[in-house]
């Protein structure tokens, strides 16, 4: 059965324009400033899958190199590419954003202008997504690293960490859809081996970054939809898998699948990485002026806070949502409180939008009256609290409050 040839993609299409139901479409979003130099390679990445179902986007940043005449000639090459010129350079999330708003697919995948996807990526992402007996929010794909255009390494130091933990193998995972639902899948069958490659990332298990860089990703749109309403996103220049995909698998979980499908290349201008992983090493400047992997964290506590009456309304439970709260809180490295004297920057965020509710602000101002000054009761009951908003329980307790407010985000 394994030796059965493979038909093409066209004959692929061809059958499936022919069934009633057909494989899902998969949206390929490139983001492109001034990449021009390897534009080309990655949008012909993306029509050299072996999965036929496949719509790509381009969205190019008011590029100011020679992008402009490579998208010329691609959009000759694939007539039937989608082209979004933006005006100015809005920054990453911004452009995903758009690229994302034209989008039909069940399946979105952010490509980066500068690396490329291997023949069988969009393939294997989707038989994962339609055998997994867990309907995650996103796939994450190993990558190959390169410099320039030579290997260097075949995995991603991350990634391989979380699978070598063997936290995420879980008995009767997947059920195959090439065995159990073949009319399903025209495919040739994937060889045994994947299903021991696929390792379930449990939602709240966010505590350090276990996934492929912005190219090996492939999400659930529905998903995105929930993340990519934020209207500040623009504030996120870079770093937009940091945000995307800590908001998804803290709430819905996702599968690493321990396979390079695609290659992370490195040429010296990346906005993240400056070499190939070395262990023991960091990659890239933390802290520096393009690391937004903190703003993008503080960013997805930020929007769910915002949009508490939506998430409330269709997370599984109240206490899955504080949960994944309170993960994100809590992960590696903890993000400093805005908010002087509080542990945690949730912490500090809740007791500063609670001080700005109507109710609150009355008390906080009778608190913080000269006559309350002079009353001691009234002066230890400020010190009483003020100490029970430092402990850590408290969290939970100012979660509730804030969350028991007026819903938004409706």
């Amino acid at each position: 059965m394994h030796d059965l040839p493979q038909a093409s993609p066209q004959e692929l299409a061809q059958e499936q324009d022919s069934r009633s139901f057909k494989l899902p479409l998969v949206s390929i979003i490139i983001i492109n400033y001034n990449y021009g130099r390897f534009l080309r390679e990655a949008v012909d990445s993306v029509f050299a899958q072996t999965y036929p179902n496949i719509e790509c986007i381009i969205v190019d940043n008011a590029s100011t190199d020679e992008s402009p005449d490579v998208l010329k000639g691609l959009s000759k090459q694939y007539p039937g590419t989608l082209l979004l010129r933006r005006s100015d350079n809005g920054g990453q999330s911004l452009a995903s954003k758009e690229g994302f708003d034209l989008a039909q697919g069940e399946y979105v995948i952010f490509l980066d202008a500068d690396d490329v996807l291997l023949p069988a990526f969009v393939e294997t992402s989707i038989f994962v997504h339609l055998s997994l007996r867990i309907p995650v929010g996103l796939t994450s794909a190993d990558m190959a690293q390169a410099v320039g255009s030579r290997l260097v390494l075949g995995t991603g130091d991350n990634l391989s960490r979380f699978v070598r933990s063997r936290r995420g193998q879980k008995k009767d995972l997947i059920r195959r859809i090439d065995e159990y639902g073949p009319e399903l899948w025209p495919f040739r069958p994937l060889d045994g081996a994947i299903e021991s490659a696929i390792h379930l990332v449990e939602p709240c298990d966010v505590s350090d970054w276990y996934w492929a860089p912005t190219s090996g990703n492939c999400f659930r749109r529905d998903a995105l939809r929930y993340f990519l309403n934020n209207d500040n996103l623009g504030a996120l220049k870079s770093c937009t898998d940091s945000y995307l995909i800590r908001g998804v698998s803290v709430l819905m979980g996702s599968a690493i699948i321990d396979r390079p499908l695609a290659i992370y290349r490195l040429h010296g201008m990346n906005a993240f990485s400056k070499h190939p992983t070395l262990n023991g090493m960091l990659s890239h400047e933390k802290g520096g002026p393009i690391d937004n992997d903190v703003l993008g964290r503080k960013m997805v506590m930020d929007h769910m806070l915002d949009m508490r009456g939506i998430f409330l309304r269709k997370a599984a439970s109240r206490a899955h949502f504080l949960a994944a709260l309170q993960a994100l809180d809590a992960s590696y490295p903890r993000l400093p409180s805005a908010v002087a004297g509080y542990h945690s920057y949730l912490t500090g965020e809740l007791v500063r939008r609670l001080s700005q509710s109507c109710d609150l602000k009355r008390w906080r101002r009778h608190l913080l009256s000269p006559e309350a000054e002079q009353s001691p009761p009234l002066r230890l009951l400020r010190q009483a609290f003020a100490f029970i908003l430092r402990l850590k329980w408290a969290q939970r307790l100012l979660l509730l409050t804030y969350l028991n407010c007026e819903p938004h985000g409706d």
